[in-house]
């Protein structure tokens, strides 16, 4: 990480991550072993483990901070089951726990996957978190998505109402789950928009097509991409956990520059030096996806001005920047 995590205490501090395992979590927890925080990772583990962390200490390490390290736990919130001792001395948690949403088919099956691994491991961290004594756990940071609010050219603020799509309606059964939370630290819901990273995630299927000189534009390409740099992504949620004045609530996780879809392709082929010529109409994608296209197809342009005016500040706003240091370290 290139950048430090303004205002931090000094004190060493135990985070506990549920669904830390994805892209998102793995980042955090290299970032927080880097300020110094031991990271405790809660995944589907067949046992508990514990893996020290085998980075070099950041040269951005807040002063008077020592390593940390990262240990893996086990639980199961179907089942009911978490390893007791990944619980002892946490000061804060991080709740990522869902399964991922574009990765199958949304048949009724797979919906109702979708709902509970969000919903159930909301209500389990809720009952093992009562059981600490109260105000151990200082702040809570829970994951939710932009998916929330309708798409359309609409400015997307965290007032906006719900839209009408099934991942409009899945979010918030999801951030209705974590609300209980709120009774055992203040709560911040992030509301998480298109995550760029070198390791996966958005970019995962593009970049390999685009490098080849085959990427494309899909559907009208006016539909809105709200982005965020990974390294920003795990920043904010440092800050929402640690910065002394943050008040919790529900914030956007998007950088402050949204960018439609045919621009951020021509952004994407740029960055790996290579044209941007196809265009692809939406019926072969629905066609190939079914509802799961409108993750592609439909877009939220959403605001960051409120975790902006929050204190928080990015060290990515503009697409190409973020791409050149994703691709170009």
């Amino acid at each position: 990480m290139q950048h430090k995590i303004e205002n931090l205490p000094q004190n060493r501090h135990v985070v506990l991550i549920s669904g830390g395992s994805g892209l998102i979590g793995t980042a955090l927890a290299d970032l927080l072993a880097d300020m110094g925080c031991e990271a405790r990772i809660l995944g589907r583990k067949e046992k508990s483990q514990h893996v020290p962390n085998p980075k070099e200490p950041s040269a951005q390490v807040v002063e008077g901070a020592t390593q940390g390290k990262i240990t893996h736990w086990a639980w199961n919130p179907g089942l009911g089951q978490v390893d007791k001792a990944a619980l002892e001395g946490v000061t804060h948690v991080v709740n990522l726990a869902g399964a991922g949403i574009a990765e199958q088919a949304w048949t009724t099956q797979r919906r109702k996957e979708l709902l509970e691994s969000r919903t159930l491991s909301a209500i389990f961290l809720k009952q093992i978190l009562a059981e600490k004594p109260q105000g151990a756990v200082q702040r809570i940071v829970t994951a939710s998505a932009i998916g929330y609010y309708p798409t359309g050219e609409d400015l997307a603020v965290e007032s906006s109402p719900r839209g009408q799509s099934f991942l409009a309606m899945l979010t918030q059964a999801w951030e209705q789950s974590t609300e209980p939370l709120n009774a055992i630290a203040p709560l911040t819901t992030l509301r998480i928009g298109l995550v760029l990273s070198a390791r996966g995630g958005l970019l995962g299927p593009l970049l390999p097509v685009t490098r080849i000189g085959l990427g494309a534009s899909i559907g009208n390409g006016r539909q809105w991409m709200s982005w965020i740099h990974q390294e920003d992504m795990v920043r904010l949620i440092a800050h929402a956990l640690f910065a002394p004045n943050w008040s919790p609530g529900i914030y956007n996780a998007v950088a402050p520059l949204p960018r439609r879809h045919l621009e951020f392709m021509r952004s994407l082929a740029d960055a790996v030096h290579r044209p941007l010529w196809l265009a692809i109409p939406a019926w072969p994608l629905r066609w190939i996806m079914g509802e799961r296209a409108d993750l592609i197809l439909n877009g939220v342009k959403a605001s960051s001005q409120k975790t902006m005016d929050a204190g928080f500040t990015f060290s990515y706003s503009d697409l190409r920047p973020a791409l050149n240091n994703l691709l170009h370290p």
